[in-house]
């Protein structure tokens, strides 16, 4: 209760609690105001690098009035706007907007009853001025004949450029009045107008103050406007002159310039500023300006305090406490109020006591469903952004289609031109290369030579040690050394069988030296190199007219169950490959455009006029996804016809599950978005994610062959059980009925549930701590 008290007091010494009770008998202050902002306190960061944007703000706009904000930039003019609109929220303090709290069902706000003018531009650059205000007529649900009328009314009161113009065309100060025509034109209740005339000439500027007041007077509605041109704001019903977070001063023009003795409003501010820094360091027990209003009444504008405030030229507010509960004087009569009387006096007063907060809270927990209206509006922008820049849509369809074409190019083919030295000793005694294909042991090395695979330069060279040199400056991958005697010895040992000698056998070998630096070349030349041994002796064995066979190992490898003996190593990773690509060409698109429409102000434009972000996020999906059929299906065409990748399994299967992904990364790419506030820092943490993605999801290498705490880290990413799934699609044939198929389509939609309600978490929670 003594929390209600101390906000009743507040109320009672900083207001005109007599002639607004007096007005408006029903009980409801805020009904003869628009908005109302009582001890308003913002602040940013924490510890030491805590700064505080508005300080104990107390703030009173009429219905149907001009309310001129004034202030120096980073005086917090643009935070007590966001406030209003409930972009953000106070840490402390209390705001009505039309008789209700900011983001209430009730208030209409945000929403169509408020009209909002950011400092951004926040306006689409590919939109034409007709395409724009018929964008916020859908996200409004107003008649097209209305947006017409209006936008032929707003064009001539603002003198705008022909409304086929694209906005991006339009100069600095076209754009401004496009931006402000946005905020007229449906007609609400209350415009928040953030500075409206910047880049403005004198005459338009006249003109659209004349406009707002018409607005003010002819039609009631309310006008906040914040400008730098202070002298302007003298057409202005009120002016809130602010510093440092705090009101210095709230008063009509005329009595502000008549009690600070200046000849201008710039003057009076500067006075009111230096008042201000000499005052700072004596802290008053009571600071009242009393004046008078137009209309004959008074008011008082009283900084808190537990001491009676009087002065001889306003009404006199005398509070303190009894045994009872609390005694309020005005003019001289005392009535006495209890706990009860209070709480419903601070409920009729719009302030609103803890019952009255319970049950706000309990409002803005309610989940409403998505407008189709609104989504609709929001899915025509998003398709009209995309296909109106040509170059940047061409790109974004083809890039995966241009990735999955260098990958097929570059990757997994046989290495060529790989030079080898050849040390053969069996030409230094003046012999030369018998190619017979004939039973004879004649000059047997030359024949081994000849089976070799065309991959392999065969450079020849005069001994062993110039030939390990050439080896150590990496002029050869390899060196091969035949012996002196190598086709005797061979004879030899093909004759002596097991009773062969060690000395036989060792000079009858083929040696070899491999430059083992790059292992996938090593791996591709030793296997050369044993397939053309075997090739050799198998055709040697047919001349002799013996069993081919019966030289060879006791391990034969049949027909494989999957796949061929010579698979590819593409077929391994395309796949991974597929599903890579589509997973980031989303992550990346869905972050960028999200981002860029917030760093622009578009976002907060938006989600004034009341578009949830579940509507958002719904949008922005269904604009992915489109994107999505076109380059998985260039992927596919590129993989499977042009390069001849085999899928064994049912097609429509392995696109679903690439679907699936692709809305695994466009969930993720929205959860990069609400996280970052800039494009570089969402472009970074959707790069920097990649590489750790692509190779522990076994996209390039087998995830057996990773350590096995990794193995662990490795299956919780969300690619790998798709890629894997994928794989045996491709490879196996395997269906949907198979554990390794239909555990990669489950954990790809816990995924998608999973990241979706995280965003939704995380907007909810910066929404609140702005």
């Amino acid at each position: 209760m003594q929390k209600d008290i101390e906000d009743f007091k507040v109320f009672v010494s900083s207001h005109r609690f007599a002639s607004e009770t007096n007005s408006d008998p029903g009980g409801g202050v805020s009904r003869g105001h628009a908005v109302l902002v009582r001890k308003a306190t913002k602040s940013y960061g924490v510890g030491r690098s805590r700064s505080t944007i508005l300080d104990g703000l107390d703030m009173t706009v009429k219905k149907g009035s001009i309310y001129g904000l004034l202030g120096a930039s980073g005086c917090g003019k643009t935070t007590l706007l966001s406030c209003l609109v409930g972009r953000r929220s106070l840490n402390s303090g209390e705001i009505l907007v039309l008789g209700h709290e900011p983001g209430t069902p009730e208030s209409g706000v945000p929403g169509p009853r408020v009209g909002y003018m950011p400092q951004e531009l926040a306006l689409y650059g590919d939109f034409t001025i007709k395409e724009t205000l018929q964008y916020f007529g859908r996200i409004y649900n107003l008649r097209s004949a209305f947006v017409d009328s209006q936008l032929e009314f707003l064009s001539n009161l603002l003198d705008l450029p022909p409304s086929i113009r694209y906005v991006k065309t339009l100069s600095g100060g076209q754009q401004r009045r496009v931006s402000f025509a946005v905020a007229l034109f449906h007609e609400p209740e209350l415009l928040i107008l953030d500075e409206p005339t910047v880049g403005v000439d004198p005459l338009l500027r006249r003109s659209i103050w004349n406009h707002l007041i018409r607005q003010s007077v002819d039609h009631g509605r309310t006008v906040i406007v914040t400008t730098h041109y202070i002298e302007e704001a003298r057409e202005a019903n009120t002016i809130g002159m602010m510093r440092s977070g705090r009101l210095l001063a709230e008063e009509s023009p005329k009595n502000l310039l008549r009690n600070s003795r200046r000849p201008s409003l710039e003057d009076a501010f500067l006075k009111l500023c230096m008042d201000e820094i000499n005052d700072s360091d004596e802290q008053s027990t009571v600071v009242a300006h009393c004046t008078s209003n137009e209309d004959g009444q008074t008011s008082a504008t009283v900084q808190p305090d537990d001491n009676i405030t009087t002065d001889n030229s306003c009404n006199q507010v005398d509070i303190h406490e009894t045994d009872t509960g609390r005694v309020h004087h005005t003019n001289g009569q005392a009535s006495s109020a209890t706990p009860a009387d209070l709480s419903n006096a601070l409920s009729n007063l719009g302030i609103p006591n803890k019952a009255a907060k319970m049950k706000r809270k309990n409002h803005t927990t309610n989940v409403a469903l998505p407008s189709l209206q609104r989504l609709g509006a929001l899915i025509r922008k998003n398709y009209l952004m995309t296909f109106r820049n040509i170059g940047i849509f061409v790109f974004i369809y083809l890039i995966p289609a241009f990735q999955a074409i260098v990958f097929n190019v570059t990757l997994g083919h046989e290495p060529m031109n790989l030079k080898l030295a050849i040390v053969n000793d069996e030409l230094s005694s003046g012999n030369t290369c018998n190619y017979t294909t004939e039973c004879s042991y004649s000059m047997l090395s030359c024949r081994y030579l000849r089976y070799i695979k065309k991959n392999i330069i065969q450079m020849p060279y005069g001994n062993i040690s110039d030939a390990l040199e050439a080896g150590k400056n990496g002029q050869v991958w390899g060196v091969i050394h035949f012996g002196h005697n190598f086709t005797e010895e061979f004879e030899i040992r093909q004759s002596a069988g097991d009773s062969a000698s060690l000395e036989n056998i060792i000079r009858s070998r083929i040696s070899i030296n491999m430059d083992s630096s790059n292992q996938q070349i090593d791996v591709f030349i030793e296997k050369w190199l044993l397939e053309a041994f075997g090739d050799f002796f198998k055709d040697f064995m047919k001349a002799c007219q013996y069993e081919p066979e019966a030289g060879y190992i006791p391990v034969v490898f049949l027909d494989p169950v999957y796949g061929e003996k010579d698979t590819p190593f593409t077929e391994f990773m395309a796949p991974g490959l597929i599903i890579s690509i589509v997973y980031f060409m989303a992550v990346s698109l869905t972050a960028g455009v999200f981002v860029s429409e917030r760093k622009q102000g578009l976002l907060d434009r938006c989600l004034v006029a009341g578009v949830t972000m579940t509507e958002i996020l719904i949008g922005q999906l269904v604009n992915q996804f489109s994107i999505l059929i076109g380059q998985t299906t260039l992927v596919f065409l590129c993989m499977l016809l042009a390069f001849n990748i085999p899928c064994h399994g049912n097609l429509a299967l392995a696109v679903f599950i690439t679907f699936l992904q692709g809305f695994v990364g466009m969930c993720f790419g929205l959860l990069i978005a609400t996280l970052c506030d800039n494009e570089n820092s969402a472009l970074l943490l959707s790069q920097a994610s990649f590489l750790p993605f692509t190779v522990i999801s076994g996209v390039c290498w087998p995830i057996e062959g990773m350590p096995p705490y990794l193995r662990n880290i490795a299956y919780s990413m969300p690619l790998t059980y798709a890629i894997e799934s994928l794989r045996c699609v491709f490879a196996r044939g395997w269906g949907i009925d198979r554990r390794d198929v239909y555990v990669g389509i489950l954990i790809s939609i816990a995924w998608i549930l999973g990241l979706l309600i995280l965003c939704l978490f995380v907007i909810r929670i910066r929404k609140y701590a702005r």
